[in-house]
């Protein structure tokens, strides 16, 4: 018997298995497992994540707020120009310095510690901190200059920053200061033209939308989180700067020369009602909108009434001649200085005077001869028809409308004191434009501060026909050259004008102020094509020194008229004789 000796088995070849293809051991399986459940928990946060952006819990959602910022971006406000596009205000950016007081780390000094830095007023700082000291942002300069910026930029104070933003700039500083106004902080307009033109010159806001990191630090942007704002209109206005700055030097002369309260002066194109010059004194600086006083920063040429006195004398008596109630070279009785019947007088007395030498000589009591002898409603309403009682229509903000006394409740001495300018109050613009009605031949135009071009359309409104127009011209070129304006007699450029003096009113018991005094000019260049129409009111000129409008408002017209034609370009007219051949066929005499 053989014996047989076997071989090893192989047990993998008995599960025909190869080599590469034996099971797991222990730790690839836990390796599995792990896999799966980190796997899971992915699976997990995704899930968490999606739900905690599509509807997170309550107390979650309000953390989420509180790390997103939403920021409003504002366009920029609209540029203010002249009418050759000379700029009156603008906006630029600027710096604002503000505190953060959850950051501050040493409470006790740190207002001296800024106040030394930047040159401020420590108790001003603490106080500012102290009364928003519950906040995150508290402003403590809203417009660094430049020495204040470039020194905030170095500064190493914990809780201190400075940030960039839109201020409106006045680059002119105080040139029509009353007429431009001002914004507040928000860039809201508060008064002036940057107040009535608030819409027009707003610009359209932005916003922008981002996440930041619990030091506030922006991380990113959102998607859709961007808008860009839009930028605010400019404005043209017909505001010259060189004749702005011409009236306000002249009218400062004056007022400072006679010791004046204060004063106004009004420039204005006849023909269009464009308005050159608007001069309020004392000035105003819209950059210290927040600091100045009310009563300086309102434009009184618009917003303050006056009795205009003997100013306002050519709208009667042109009325009058117009309707034939008086002829030119009629002699009316003037009864010496005294007319007791109405219990007027003169400042200078005279017996008899010709219906021209009534205005030339701005007689009172001529002048309430003839106005006896019109109806009363005619009166009435030619002086409703020469924009007295109404506002003008120049949109100006805080333009009043002035008084005109109701005819029912009118006097015995109505009919003689209206006529000389007394028992009406009027604005300094209401009398340019009445004046401009001799000035353009007869009718009347709407100031206004817009820019017009050849393609504007005018309204105006005939009052009195050019012949009368003309004639008036002519008296009034005599009252410059021989009655109580010749202190305003150019030797360049002859003009018309008229005088006026009033006495102040007591706003607070009625009556008048005791030797105080309203003084004015009105009058128009040159003459045989007048280019401008000039008013200058002076407030309470010192009696002492000077009160009659032909002593303290003509010089100042005059100057005023010369440098303006001039830089008009108008060259030096020649002086020509009134043309008879242009008087109404009805002066005629009596």
């Amino acid at each position: 018997m053989t014996k047989t000796m076997s071989k090893p088995i192989n047990p993998h070849k008995r599960a025909n298995i190869s080599p590469l293809q034996k099971p797991p051991g222990p730790s690839m399986r836990l390796a599995h497992v792990f896999v799966g459940i980190i796997t899971l928990i992915l699976f997990a946060l995704i899930g968490r994540v999606i739900q905690l952006q599509s509807a997170p819990p309550a107390p979650i959602a309000k953390l989420v707020d509180t790390q997103q910022s939403k920021q409003t971006l504002h366009g920029r406000r609209g540029n203010l120009l002249d009418r050759y596009g000379r700029v009156l205000a603008t906006t630029m950016p600027a710096k604002r310095l503000f505190v953060d007081p959850l950051l501050i780390d040493s409470p006790n000094t740190f207002a001296e510690r800024l106040a030394y830095e930047l040159d401020y007023d420590p108790a001003m700082i603490a106080r500012v901190v102290a009364q928003r000291s519950h906040t995150r942002y508290v402003a403590i300069d809203h417009r660094l200059d430049e020495q204040r910026a470039a020194r905030a930029a170095n500064l190493h104070i914990p809780g201190v920053a400075t940030q960039t933003h839109l201020v409106r700039d006045y680059p002119l500083g105080t040139l029509a200061g009353q007429l431009i106004g001002g914004v507040g902080f928000d860039g809201v307009g508060l008064e002036g033209v940057e107040r009535s033109l608030e819409k027009q010159m707003t610009g359209g806001t932005g916003k922008l939308t981002y996440l930041r990191d619990s030091r506030r630090r922006p991380l990113w942007v959102e998607r859709l989180g961007f808008t860009s704002p839009a930028d605010g209109e400019s404005v043209r206005l017909s505001l010259d700067l060189t004749i702005q700055a011409i009236a306000e030097q002249e009218l400062a002369s004056a007022c400072q020369e006679f010791a004046a309260e204060s004063g106004q002066m009004v420039i204005m194109d006849p023909h269009t009602g464009e308005l050159l010059a608007v001069a309020n004194y004392p000035f105003f600086d819209p950059t210290n909108l927040s600091k100045s006083k009310p009563e300086l920063r309102r434009n009184r040429a618009v917003t303050d009434v006056f009795e205009p006195g003997s100013t306002f004398k050519p709208i009667i008596w042109a009325v009058a001649t117009e309707n034939n109630f008086a002829n030119p070279t009629e002699v009316i009785d003037t009864y010496g200085g005294y007319y007791p019947a109405m219990k007027l007088e003169d400042a200078h007395p005279y017996d008899e005077l010709t219906w021209d030498e009534v205005l030339v000589k701005s007689s009172n009591i001529g002048m309430a001869v003839v106005a006896e002898r019109m109806p009363r409603k005619l009166m009435y309403n030619a002086v409703r028809s020469f924009g007295f009682g109404v506002t003008t229509g120049s949109h100006l903000p805080g333009e009043t409308p002035g008084i005109v006394t109701p005819l029912n409740k009118w006097t015995k001495y109505s009919v003689s004191r209206i006529p000389m300018g007394h028992e009406i109050a009027v604005t300094t613009i209401q009398l340019a434009r009445a004046f401009a009605v001799f000035a353009n031949g007869g009718l009347l135009v709407t100031p206004t501060l817009r820019a017009l071009d050849q393609r504007d359309t005018i309204i105006v409104e005939r009052l009195i026909s050019p012949a009368t127009a003309a004639y008036t011209q002519h008296v009034l070129r005599r009252v410059i050259t021989e009655g109580t304006g010749r202190r305003a007699n150019s030797k360049l450029y002859p003009m018309f004008g008229k005088t006026g003096t009033a006495e102040a009113p007591d706003l607070k018991n009625g009556g008048y102020l005791e030797d105080q005094y309203i003084s004015n000019f009105v009058c128009a260049a040159p003459m045989n094509n007048p280019r401008i129409v000039v008013v200058t009111v002076i407030q309470k000129p010192d009696k002492s020194i000077g009160h009659y409008g032909g002593i303290v408002a003509a010089p100042a017209s005059q100057r005023t008229v010369e440098r303006v034609l001039q830089y008009q370009g108008v060259p030096p007219t020649p002086i020509t004789p009134f043309d008879p051949s242009v008087a109404p066929p009805s002066f005629v005499q009596r």
